[in-house]
């Protein structure tokens, strides 16, 4: 088994995305944080997206070999933060003051994978036929293209910049917060008590699995420049394969420095976190 990771930071002034690498659990993962909507930093000087996926990253790399159960862990992550949160003063009753995180895991055993989400992080299985196999979704995708919708119709009335279109989106990004772990919107680990429910895990067995790809959204590739009739996700796995993560990351911020006013390819930053994980068997 061999492991390839990378992070890097985007606009932000830290890097709220964390790798979470644990050899003596075999569990695997990537945490994107996600910062309160009310600006919010520590003694240290941390944001809460910064803290809430560190957290995540030192609690499941501290893990000794239990046995124990990825909806526990994350569970008991959730706690955490609610209790940080706490702390903080933050008030929990007013969902634009929280801070958490999105994140996946993988846990390696002998016959399969053990895998649990939350928020819109992914996982990407391919196997030897060369098939991709998502065992995750983008829980928010159907709330963010609403307002990636909206972004695209102020740049067909002639905006031009960052600055000109976001105060015509940043409504509805605050309302897609008010729906953080309820049926009607996502998951995602930010002290909620109903956060649990809105977890998607399972297991796999390893016959024919070449490799496992685990991504925060900073990873993603516009999907104008994926060619058209191919399959999303196919188009990402093979790229990370064949170019190796660290030239596709390249790659991307390449792609990313071209437009940096979000205008050719629609997006609410020039460059989000980024962090990724490829293990191949």
């Amino acid at each position: 088994m061999k492991i390839n990771h990378i992070t890097n930071k985007g606009d932000g002034r830290l890097n709220e995305d964390a790798l979470i690498i644990n050899e003596r659990q075999s569990i695997y993962g990537v945490a994107d944080g996600v910062s309160s909507l009310v600006p919010f930093t520590s003694e240290e000087n941390l944001t809460g997206g910064f803290i809430a996926s560190n957290t995540a990253k030192e609690y499941l790399e501290s893990l000794l070999p239990d046995g124990g159960d990825l909806f526990l862990y994350l569970a008991h992550i959730n706690m955490i933060l609610h209790k940080k949160m706490k702390e903080y003063e933050i008030d929990r009753n007013r969902k634009e003051q929280l801070w958490g995180t999105a994140i996946t895991a993988v846990r390696i055993t002998k016959n399969g994978i053990e895998y649990i989400q939350t928020g819109d992080c992914m996982i990407l299985a391919v196997y030897q036929n060369d098939e991709v196999r998502p065992l995750t979704r983008l829980q928010v995708d159907h709330l963010e293209q609403a307002a990636i919708e909206t972004w695209r119709k102020c740049i067909q009335r002639g905006l031009e910049t960052k600055a000109q279109i976001m105060p015509h989106v940043k409504e509805q990004l605050i309302a897609n917060r008010q729906k953080s772990n309820t049926e009607n919107g996502y998951g995602v680990l930010n002290g909620e008590p109903r956060a649990s429910g809105y977890f998607e895990y399972g297991k796999i067995n390893k016959v024919g699995l070449t490799h496992l790809i685990m991504l925060t959204d900073g990873l993603f590739l516009p999907a104008e420049t994926i060619p058209a009739g191919i399959y999303y996700w196919e188009y990402i796995a093979t790229s990370i394969i064949e170019k190796g993560l660290e030239q596709y990351t390249k790659d991307l911020l390449d792609i990313e420095e071209s437009d940096p006013e979000c205008i050719i390819y629609p997006r609410f930053k020039t460059s989000d976190d980024k962090a990724g994980i490829v293990i191949a068997f």
